[in-house]
């Protein structure tokens, strides 16, 4: 099965539900840019938590082009620092799992392919052995 995100350079918009360490659920919205540089594929995305205050979160992928199966990203967060992460394909399915440098923050998205241009997207963050956050988002390219 051929993917279409990451692989492909476009834009992508986020809409679904977030859950704090309560599970208490949150909107969320926002948006992801895929480029391909040489050497690098780049991935910088926003995302909203609808809140009476909203809440921003951004991030920067930098991965590796795929050369098989699997490959290797790093990313810095503002609030958990340097992530480290691979992304395995299996099927429909783009696996992600990271942590960060010294261990305290870990987790894992999946990204499932419903078609060229939608994808479901369901993950989760630890700190330590407790929960931080989960996600559940539709990514639906937009250009």
């Amino acid at each position: 099965m051929a993917h279409t995100f990451l692989f492909l350079e476009g834009t992508w918009i986020a809409k679904g539900n977030y859950f704090d360490k309560k599970n208490n659920i949150t909107r969320a919205e926002g948006s992801t840019t895929i480029t391909h540089q040489n050497k690098l594929w780049v991935n910088e995305g926003r995302m909203i938590l609808m809140l009476d205050k909203p809440i921003e979160l951004q991030n920067r992928y930098e991965i590796m082009p795929f050369e098989n199966d699997f490959t290797s990203w790093k990313s810095y967060n503002p609030a958990l620092g340097t992530l480290i992460g691979k992304f395995m394909v299996v099927e429909d399915t783009i696996i992600s799992t990271y942590s960060t440098e010294n261990g305290e923050y870990s987790g894992s998205e999946c990204l499932i392919k419903i078609s060229d241009t939608l994808y479901k997207a369901k993950g989760f963050a630890f700190k330590v052995e407790s929960k931080l956050s989960s996600w559940s988002v539709e990514l639906s390219k937009i250009k």
